[in-house]
C-alpha cells in the first residue's frame, strides 16, 4: 500500500495538485459568479460564452494533443512543432471569428442587447483563446509537466482574482465578470509564450511536414474534441435557446458542482497521455491501467459523498435561491463519474496512437444527446437536459469500453485487476 501511495504521488502528485487548484478556482468562480449575477445573470453569463467557446472548440483540429503527441514521439523538434503550432493557430483563429461573427449575433438575438455585445466580443478574443494552450501543450510534449501546469493555470487565477475582488467591493456586472475571463486568456498567452520561447530555445524553423502531421493526427482526434464538447455543452447550447435564462443559471450551478468529481480522472488522463506517448507497449498499458484503476477508486468515494451532500452544499454555498440546483446536480452525478472514466480511455487511446476511437465512442454519445435533448427538453426543461446528459455519458464509456477492448487488447478486467509486472 505504501508503494501504492508513492508511486501515485511521483506519478500524478504535482499534476493532480494543480488540476485541483483548477477545479477548485472553477468552483469558486462559480460560487462566486452565481452569488454575484443570480440565476438569470448566471443564465446570460453561460449564454454569453458557451458558443464562441464551442466555435472555437470545434475549429481547434485537435492540434493541442497532436503537438504532446509529435513531441513525445520525438518526431519533430520544439521549434519545428511550435512554428507549425503557431501557422496553424492564426488560421484557426481568423476563422473562429469570421464564423463567430455570423452565428452568435444570432443565437444570442433574443437576449438583451448587453448579452448580445458581450457574446461579440467574445468572438473577437477567441484567437487568444486558442492560441493561450499552445505554449502549454510544447511544455507537456517535452514532458515539463512544471511549467504545463504554472501556463494553465494562470487564466483560471485571473480570472478567480478578479472575481473575489467584485465580491468584496460590491462592483459587479455581466459585463466585468466577462471581461475578466478573456483578460485570463490574455495574461495566459503573454506570460506562455514568451517563457517557451526561452526556456525551449525556440526559433522560427519552417517544416511543411510538421503542419501536416499535426493537422493529420489532429482531424483524427477533432471528431473527440468536437464530440466531447457537444457532450458537454449542447445541453446548454439548447438550454439558451429554449428556457429562460433562469433555468439555464440552475442547470449551469449543478453541472459547476457535479464536475468536482473531474479533478483526479482529468490529471490521471494527462499524466498517462504525457508518459504514454513516450512509452512502448506493456508499459504504456501499465501507466493506463494504473491511471484507471486510481480514477474508479476516486469517482466511488467522492461520487457518493457530494450525491448525499448536494442538498446542503448548494444552500450554503449558492444560496437559497438556487434550491432548484439539487435535482439536476444529483442526476449529473452518475454521468460525471462515467465520465471521468471515459477521459482516462481516451487519453489512453491518444497515447497509443489511436486518437480515433475516441470520437467513434463520443459521436455514439452525441447522437443519443441530439434525440434525448429533443425528446425531453420541451417537456421537462433543464432536468430533462440532465437525465439525457448522463445516459449519453453512460453510454460513450461502455463503448469506449469494448473499443479498447478491442483495438488495444485491454479489457475491463485488465483495467481493474493489477498484476505483479505493472503498477
Amino acid at each position: 500500500m505504501a508503494g501504492a501511495i508513492r508511486t501515485c504521488l511521483q506519478h500524478y502528485g504535482p499534476t493532480i495538485l494543480v488540476q485541483g487548484l483548477t477545479l477548485g478556482l472553477g468552483v469558486l468562480t462559480g460560487i462566486l459568479s452565481a452569488r454575484m449575477l443570480g440565476p438569470v445573470g448566471r443564465g446570460e453569463y453561460a449564454a454569453t460564452i458557451v458558443w464562441p467557446m464551442g466555435i472555437a472548440s470545434f475549429l481547434a483540429f485537435g492540434v493541442n494533443q497532436a503537438l504532446v503527441y509529435h513531441l513525445g514521439q520525438r518526431t519533430f523538434s520544439a521549434s519545428e512543432a511550435a512554428t507549425a503550432a503557431a501557422v496553424i493557430g492564426a488560421a484557426q483563429g481568423a476563422l473562429s471569428v469570421a464564423i463567430g461573427l455570423v452565428i452568435v449575433p444570432l443565437v444570442l438575438a433574443k437576449y438583451s442587447e448587453t448579452v448580445h455585445l458581450l457574446g461579440i466580443l467574445f468572438v473577437f478574443f477567441t484567437p487568444v483563446m486558442i492560441l493561450s494552450v499552445y505554449p502549454g501543450n510544447l511544455f507537456q510534449g517535452m514532458q515539463n509537466l512544471p511549467r504545463f501546469n504554472l501556463i494553465r493555470v494562470l487564466a483560471p487565477l485571473t480570472y478567480t482574482f478578479a472575481l473575489i475582488g467584485m465580491y468584496a467591493t460590491h462592483y459587479v456586472s455581466l459585463g466585468l465578470v466577462i471581461y475578466s475571463q478573456l483578460a485570463g486568456y490574455v495574461l495566459s498567452l503573454a506570460v506562455g509564450a514568451p517563457m517557451a520561447c526561452s526556456a525551449l530555445r525556440l526559433r522560427l524553423r519552417w517544416k511543411a511536414k510538421a503542419i501536416s502531421s499535426l493537422l493529420n493526427y489532429g482531424v483524427r482526434i477533432q471528431g473527440l474534441s468536437i464530440a466531447t464538447f457537444v457532450n458537454q455543452r449542447i445541453d446548454q447550447l439548447v438550454l439558451s435557446l429554449l428556457v429562460p435564462p433562469r433555468e439555464l443559471g440552475l442547470y449551469a450551478v449543478a453541472v459547476s458542482l457535479s464536475s468536482a468529481l473531474a479533478v483526479f480522472p482529468q490529471a490521471a488522463g494527462i499524466v498517462a497521455f504525457s508518459r504514454g506517448s513516450s512509452q512502448e507497449g506493456d508499459s504504456a498499458r501499465g501507466t493506463i491501467r494504473y491511471a484507471f484503476r486510481a480514477s474508479l477508486i476516486w469517482l466511488l468515494a467522492v461520487g457518493t459523498v457530494l450525491f448525499v451532500s448536494a442538498p446542503f452544499l448548494i444552500r450554503l454555498v449558492f444560496g437559497a435561491r438556487f434550491e432548484g440546483s439539487i435535482l439536476a446536480c444529483r442526476i449529473l452525478i452518475p454521468g460525471a463519474l462515467m465520465t471521468g472514466l471515459s477521459f482516462v480511455l481516451y487519453n489512453a487511446a491518444s497515447a497509443i496512437g489511436r486518437p480515433g476511437l475516441s470520437s467513434v465512442a463520443e459521436g455514439v454519445s452525441v447522437f443519443v444527446t441530439a434525440m434525448g435533448l429533443f425528446l425531453l427538453v420541451p417537456r421537462y426543461g433543464y432536468i430533462g437536459a440532465a437525465i439525457v446528459s448522463s445516459v449519453a455519458y453512460t453510454i460513450s464509456f461502455l463503448m469506449m469500453v469494448v473499443l479498447v477492448h478491442r483495438k488495444l487488447g485491454l479489457s475491463l478486467r485488465n483495467l481493474l485487476i493489477s498484476d505483479s509486472q505493472n503498477p
